[in-house]
Order: structure tokens, then C-alpha cells, then sequence
């Protein structure tokens, strides 16, 4: 029998690359809504209860609607209801389930729709029509607003029975802002859990000899994490270079972009054109495997066939938000890049500890060059040096030396050791300073802890010497997001 070739919506089909229009790596969630009441309640008030909640659910289902492919199962109030919604979520293959129990609602209709779909993540919203209480209400106002008492009673037996361990709960009146910006929150969460599923993470080259503390098994990435890892051969990358001419338009067009947008100091045009070259053949390789991010080596041997470094075609991806891009070989560094930049909107920075400061109560986080442009402070001119460490490359090479904006800031890592897999969630304020004159980025955190005691606790911690930064507090959707996958939280 023949097997015959094919292409799907005319892209290259690859047989062990996935094609283009199928990567669903930003594929936008499913989101599923269900709303409980009791049966037996209607007959007590059979003019108005069953309404009052029923409006009071078209109101938490318009407002979720506006933003997400919902699919609302209708008001659960008997055994059949709770069983067709549930078939209903199966169906649908929804990717999370925002419940709430309107009035008291027994646990077995609740659980009966949940059988259906048991590894469905759930968000448990603990509504009210209203955020305060009515004095002067009757017994079937409370009994409107009776699902707390049913939710707490659900989440007791879960823990009974060793279900849902890591559900997630907001509580709020159905008209309040705040409520709908939490839920956002965590289907965002959830929106990376999933999408990280179906990543593909290039690794070009191989971290230093002694560096265990980036060493990691891709079977286990693929098991607890998610993402691919694909090991990407030295000489595809090198092809790329030879094949980009130092002529080609889209290195003279970067090449006028770096002289025209950023200060250069130290720096000659071949410089530059070098670095540029590098930069496009790094997006050629970027988009031939249709990575997610990728890790390179960054140093010695590409290095010296090059002749310059990475760090403009790292920041040129670091720019456009999609690419997460790292050197030697941190890959869970890079895993928590992506994650960092879904849940944040920002684009991390990619540091190592650096100094401790005590009078400041501070933290110097520090890298070499890889900071997106775009996040660097503002009011400041994005500086390009000479880099400071020579890796065999003939010239001044390219490095960034940037800061970023004060504000409040998050850290974080993640790690596989004998414990198991374990995340490290830090968070502080950048403060105000300028750049230091070292050519390379470097950023300054104060922290909410003493200092010295902060630097005892993260040596003893055993997390990689990188940091990963990002602007923003996202320290609760990281922990959040350790629930789902499983892995610990390491609060610093």
C-alpha cells in the first residue's frame, strides 16, 4: 500500500513537526457555567424564587460571555439537569468549569454532573445578589442566597474523598467588577496550564559542564510541565547563518533600526551588521522547528563561528512577546519566562542573583543583555555596549545595558531535584536607579524581607542561579498555577 504525501491549507507538513494552522499552543479556552438551586425550594415560593435566581445567573452568564467561548449549562436543580449538563461539559470538552450554587443544593446533584468530567479544573464562585445583608428580607431572601452554606458543605466532602485538591474559590455579589477581574485572573492560569501542554522548546547546544543546577530530564518536562523538548543540532543554526548574507534587506533593515532607535558606544558597524546577521538566522531557526521558545548554549563555540553574540536576536524575540528566548540551557528558566510573560502581559527578564545590598534592603539582579527594549525604563535611552565577557567572538560583540521600570515585581524559578518538581515564588519592588555601566542589564529589588536573611534562605532553598523578573505581582496566579500542575511552592 502507498502512503501518500499531503499539505494541509498549503504549509509544509514536516512528519515530525506539527503543521502550522494545527499548533494550538494560543488556542482561547472553553470556559463551562453552572448555576444551582434546589428543586424542592420552587414550590415553597413557585411565583418568584426559581426567577430571582435564574436572573441572578443571566447576569453572571452575560458578563462572562463577553469575554469567552462559554458554555452555560442553564440552571441545575434535579438529578436529569445535573446529568445532561454534565454530558453537555463532556461534549463540549470545556477546559474549565466556573460553578456556583445559587440556594442549598445537595452534593449528589452537584456530583452527579461532575462525574462526567473529573479532570476538568474548577473554579468555585461563591455568589450573592447582593454584597451586604438585608435586614429586613424574609425567609425566601436567604434562601436566594444559601449557596455558601451548600459550597462549603461540597468542598468538605471533596476533601473526604480526596477530589479536587486544588480547586480554586472567589467570592463576591454577582455585580461586582472585582469578582469578574479575579475569575479573569485565573482562567488565565489556567489558559497557560493547558497551552504549555502543547509547546515545543528548542534546545541548541548544551549547558556548561558543572551547571547541575539546569540539568533536566524532558521526559519529566513533558509529564509534569508540559512542553516539548526538542534538541535542535549546532549545525542547523550555523547553516542559517551562512545562508544570511550580511547584505540581505532584513539585515541592513535591523542593522538601521539598532543605529537609529538605540545609543551606541563602543561599538563599530561590524559590529553591528554581525550581530544582525545572527539575529535573523536565529528567527529562520525560530520559525523552521515553529518554536515556542527556545535555549541556546550562548557561548564558545557558536560564539566563535559567528564571531559575535546572541544577544540582539534574543531581544529582538524578547520584543515581540511570543518567543521566549535563553541561554545555557535553562529550560525551566524558560518554561517559567513563558509563564511569567501569559500571566503578567509583560516580558520577564531573564537575570542571575547578583549582589545584596543591606542599606537598601535590596537585590541586583543581573544578565547579559536579555532584556526585551521594550521593557526597558522609560525616559531612558536603550543603551548598546561592548560586551563585557569575550566567549571567543572577534570585536566588541552587542549587549544591551538596560534597567526597567520601578514598580512592583515578581521572581521565580522552577526546579526538579530529589524532592520533586518545586516553584519558586518571590516578589519585591524595582527600585528607581539607572543602569549600572557594566554592559549588561541589571535590576534592582527591594525586598519585603531583611536582606541577609532573604539571601540565607534562597541559598539554602536550592533553586538555579538564574532569576527569572517580571513587572508585576503574580505571585498568587504562580501559586495558583503550582496547584494545577502539582508542583510545590516555594514562597520567598
Amino acid at each position: 500500500m502507498e502512503l501518500e504525501s499531503f499539505e494541509v491549507s498549503g504549509a509544509e507538513v514536516v512528519g515530525d513537526l506539527l503543521s502550522p494552522n494545527r499548533i494550538q499552543s494560543r488556542r482561547p479556552l472553553k470556559i463551562g457555567f453552572m448555576a444551582t438551586g434546589f428543586f424542592e425550594y420552587w414550590r415553597m415560593y413557585p411565583e418568584t424564587l426559581k426567577a430571582s435566581v435564574e436572573a441572578d445567573m443571566q447576569v453572571v452568564a452575560d458578563r462572562l460571555s463577553r469575554r469567552y467561548d462559554l458554555v452555560c449549562s442553564g440552571l441545575v436543580d434535579t438529578m436529569d439537569s445535573a446529568d445532561a449538563a454534565g454530558r453537555r461539559f463532556k461534549d463540549e470538552q470545556i477546559d474549565l468549569l466556573i460553578m456556583t450554587e445559587c440556594t442549598y443544593t445537595p452534593d449528589y446533584i452537584v456530583n452527579q454532573a461532575l462525574g462526567h468530567i473529573p479532570e476538568v479544573p474548577l473554579l468555585i464562585y461563591v455568589s450573592q445578589a447582593h454584597d451586604r445583608v438585608d435586614l429586613d428580607s424574609d425567609y425566601e431572601e436567604t434562601l436566594r442566597n444559601s449557596g455558601m452554606m451548600a459550597l462549603v458543605q461540597l468542598v468538605a466532602g471533596f476533601r473526604k474523598m480526596g477530589t479536587y485538591p486544588h480547586l480554586e474559590v472567589v467570592a463576591g455579589s454577582i455585580h461586582e467588577d472585582e469578582v469578574y477581574r479575579r475569575i479573569d485572573e485565573y482562567i488565565q492560569v489556567v489558559t497557560i496550564y493547558k497551552q504549555l501542554k502543547s509547546m515545543t522548546i528548542g534546545v541548541v547546544g548544551h549547558v556548561f559542564r558543572g551547571m547541575f543546577d539546569f540539568e533536566y530530564d524532558k521526559t519529566m518536562i513533558k509529564g509534569k510541565l508540559g512542553p516539548h523538548v526538542m534538541n535542535i543540532q549546532i549545525g542547523h543554526l550555523l547553516d542559517l547563518w551562512e545562508q544570511t548574507s550580511p547584505e540581505d534587506r532584513s539585515v541592513r533593515t535591523l542593522v538601521e533600526r539598532v543605529n537609529g532607535d538605540y545609543e551606541v558606544k563602543g561599538l563599530d558597524q561590524g559590529d553591528i551588521a554581525k550581530a544582525a546577521r545572527f539575529a535573523v538566522a536565529l528567527r529562520k531557526l525560530v520559525e523552521r522547528f515553529r518554536l515556542d521558545a527556545i535555549a541556546l548554549l550562548g557561548q564558545h563555540y557558536v560564539e566563535a563561528k559567528t564571531k559575535t553574540t546572541s544577544y540582539l536576536g534574543v531581544a529582538e524575540l524578547l520584543n515581540e512577546g511570543r518567543v521566549m528566548a535563553v541561554t545555557e540551557g535553562d529550560v525551566p528558566g524558560l518554561i517559567m519566562m513563558k509563564i511569567m510573560r501569559h500571566l503578567a502581559g509583560r516580558t520577564p527578564f531573564f537575570g542571575e542573583w547578583g549582589e545584596f545590598d543591606v542599606p537598601r534592603n535590596a537585590m541586583l539582579i543581573m544578565g547579559h543583555g536579555y532584556m526585551a527594549p521594550d521593557e526597558a525604563k522609560k525616559g531612558l535611552p536603550i543603551r548598546v555596549r561592548p560586551t563585557p565577557e569575550q566567549w571567543g567572538y572577534e570585536g566588541h560583540g552587542f549587549s544591551f545595558e538596560l534597567t526597567m521600570d520601578p514598580g512592583p515585581a515578581t521572581m521565580g524559578h522552577i526546579v526538579n531535584d530529589v524532592h520533586g518538581w518545586r516553584m519558586l515564588i518571590s516578589g519585591g519592588e524595582i527600585m528607581d536607579i539607572d543602569p549600572l555601566s557594566c554592559g549588561e542589564c541589571t535590576v534592582l529589588v527591594e525586598l519585603e524581607k531583611p536582606i541577609k536573611e532573604y539571601v540565607e534562605q534562597l541559598v539554602k532553598s536550592g533553586f538555579p542561579h538564574h532569576c527569572i523578573l517580571v513587572s508585576g505581582d503574580i505571585r498568587r496566579q504562580l501559586a495558583q498555577l503550582a496547584d494545577l500542575m502539582g508542583v510545590e511552592k516555594v514562597f520567598l
